[in-house]
């Protein structure tokens, strides 16, 4: 089961090399998911980094 959830992570995890000052990449590893609310609240921060790191592109 854990192997299965790992790579739920790993596909759903916001690409780290748009990291930057402004836009700091949320909880990479999922490390802080402890339920399925949390897992769900992780779901949306990587989507809304997805989603602000094609906007701000070259801002910084």
């Amino acid at each position: 089961m854990d192997k299965e959830f790992f790579k739920h992570i790993v596909k759903n995890r916001a690409d780290p090399s748009s990291n930057s000052v402004r836009n700091p990449i949320p909880d990479y590893y999922g490390e802080k998911i402890k339920s399925v609310s949390e897992y769900r609240a992780w779901l949306r921060k990587q989507r809304e980094y997805r989603r602000k790191s094609q906007f701000y592109v070259g801002v910084d």
